[in-house]
């Protein structure tokens, strides 16, 4: 298996190793595989931990979390046990510990981190075959198939031909074709268990892709939520606004129409104010007929027009136009022939007078 790497993080930190007496800083009492790690760790040599490879082949993954539980507490010599898993989808490779030593650590050191890292995570894994491999304190013999450990041996000196072929047998194989392969005792900077988020193989995982449809579901359902109260929100606003402006308009037409009202109010007030008395009327005809004879069978006024009919035989019509138009309370003065001979009708048109012949048009 080969691991990618990691982006460099923007700060580093040493890691925090459990010694026989105490826990000291990784690159105290381990120099030469000093390492820096993303966060702060506390790391449990592999002199300190157990393993077991825990089949899950056919097993509904609901169930699997109590398997690995039961399986741990089974192998365990401890009362009180502390364990990281790494699960795939047919085994789990588990590595357990003395949590009570841990305990007891923390206590004469309350600076120690929280977050506890197994030091194998630290160590590059490999696919097929025996490696021997070289730990902060002691040796790790290993037997690794299709990409995971099946089997480990910890001891605190390399190990000899006799002991690696007793760990052979023991992982049911034949020393016959067993190549072994010492590894570097380099560190990796964070757990090769702990991959990126966002990975194919991450994302693929049951458990992180239903939790991303879940929240992909929420982020639409709250979008069609927010758009339609968006919606809902212009809506009332605009119904406000034309509400508003009809309001406004129907201010606008009921004063134009109170204007209209009122402009015809004054107009007729005017037309009342402005017409002439019909004692001026007869004040003005009779100042300009004084010297003529007649007989006076009508009188008419309308719209700024008065009509008078007068009787008499031979009556001088252009005397009496003269002796008219000389009034300037009269700007035109017309005479027509009446319905007898002897009858003789005088127009009299006032100032603002509308002729007969637009009173007929209109």
């Amino acid at each position: 298996m080969n691991l990618r790497p990691f982006s460099k993080p923007a700060s580093l930190v040493t890691p925090w190793v459990i010694t026989a007496d105490s826990a000291e800083l990784l690159d105290q009492c381990a120099p030469s595989m000093s390492v820096q790690l993303d966060s702060a760790r506390l790391i449990i040599p592999r002199q300190y931990l157990f393993y077991t490879n825990i089949p899950l082949a056919n097993l509904p993954k609901s169930l699997r979390a109590n398997l690995i539980h039961q399986r741990v507490q089974q192998a365990s010599p401890f009362a009180n046990v502390g364990s990281w898993v790494v699960q795939s989808d047919d085994s789990a490779q588990v590595w357990f510990w003395d949590a009570e030593r841990i305990a007891n650590r923390r206590g004469e050191n309350p600076q120690l981190p929280q977050t506890l890292l197994p030091e194998p995570l630290l160590r590059q894994p490999q696919t097929d075959g025996f490696y021997l491999q070289t730990c902060l304190f002691g040796w790790d013999m290993q037997y690794w198939l299709s990409g995971e450990l099946r089997h480990t041996r910890w001891t605190p000196s390399k190990p000899d031909a006799r002991v690696q072929t007793d760990f052979v047998r023991q992982c049911g194989k034949t020393i016959q074709g067993v190549d072994w392969v010492e590894l570097a005792p380099d560190l990796l900077s964070r757990p090769w268990s702990e991959k990126p988020f966002w990975t194919r193989e991450t994302l693929t995982q049951e458990k992180i892709a239903s939790k991303l449809i879940a929240a992909v579901l929420i982020a639409w359902a709250c979008l069609e939520l927010g758009l339609g109260f968006g919606t809902e929100i212009k809506s009332s606003w605009l119904a406000a606004q034309v509400a508003e402006k009809n309001e406004a308009m129907m201010d606008l037409v009921s004063q134009r129409d109170g204007a209209l009202r009122q402009q015809e109010f004054n107009q007729a007030v005017s037309e009342l104010v402005s017409t002439p008395s019909p004692l001026f009327l007869s004040a003005q005809v009779n100042q300009c007929l004084a010297k003529f004879d007649f007989a006076l069978l009508d009188w008419q006024y309308q719209r700024g027009q008065l009509i008078v009919v007068l009787q008499k035989e031979g009556l001088d019509t252009r005397a009496l136009i003269e002796s008219c138009t000389s009034n300037p309370a009269f700007t035109d003065v017309r005479v027509e022939p009446g319905i007898t001979p002897d009858q003789t009708r005088v127009l009299f048109s006032l100032p603002g007078a509308v002729s007969e012949e637009q009173n007929d048009a209109g």
